[in-house]
This record gives C-alpha cells, structure tokens and sequence, in this order.
C-alpha cells in the first residue's frame, strides 16, 4: 500500500509505503510523480518504509521502468526505514540517478524532513 503523505506540496512528494505493494499501488503513484516532474522539472521524494513484506514483480517492473526514464528528475530522495534492506536500496539506486539520495532510520525522521527540505 502507498499512500500520499500530507506534508506533499510543490515540488515535493512525500509517501508511506506499508504492508504489500503491488502494480495498482504504482498506478497511483507513478502518475503523481511525472505529473509533479512536469510541473517542476526535478522533484524531492521523502518515503516511509513500514513493514514491507512483499513487492509483486509487476510492482517492481514499474518501479524498473520509471526510475530508467525518470532518472535525472529527482534532486533528492530520503528513504526512512528501520530495515536493513532500505539501506541497501539506498545504495543501489545511486549509481541510476542524479540524485542525492540518503537513508534515515526511523528516530532520524526529523532529519531526514530537514535534510529533503533544505
């Protein structure tokens, strides 16, 4: 499930990602985002990771095939997350995009607004 955090505006986009996410959840999602890019050329995304237990591989195609066409329209990107695998998310997706993009654990959330709006 993702659903759209409050704190979105402008050229921010701000979401929680929990349970299971499958293509439906991306359908939502990926339209916002390159509505947003149109609108602001580059854009910062601020995610919440909780409890993910699956990705459906139609889920994660979407994902494949957008952050390839996308990638040089993000300027920032903080992943919040207590789970190890968050970090290694992190660290893969830097060499795909331009990006400056950072892992925070979940009692870093304050820094990781701070840091996505400065």
């Amino acid at each position: 499930m993702i659903q759209l955090l409050e704190e979105s505006k402008e050229d921010l986009v701000a979401f929680r990602i929990s349970v299971d996410v499958d293509k439906s959840d991306y359908e939502v999602m990926l339209p916002l985002l390159e509505e947003r890019i149109k609108q602001h050329g580059k854009i910062r995304v601020y995610a919440e990771i909780y409890d993910v237990k699956a990705f459906t591989l139609a889920a994660l195609w979407e994902e494949i095939k957008f952050d390839f066409t996308h990638a040089a329209d993000f300027t920032r990107v903080a992943i919040v997350g207590d789970q190890t695998w968050t970090d290694v998310i992190s660290v893969l997706a830097k060499p795909f995009t331009t990006a400056e993009v950072k892992h925070y654990d979940f009692n870093q959330r304050q820094q990781a607004w701070e840091w996505i709006n400065s």
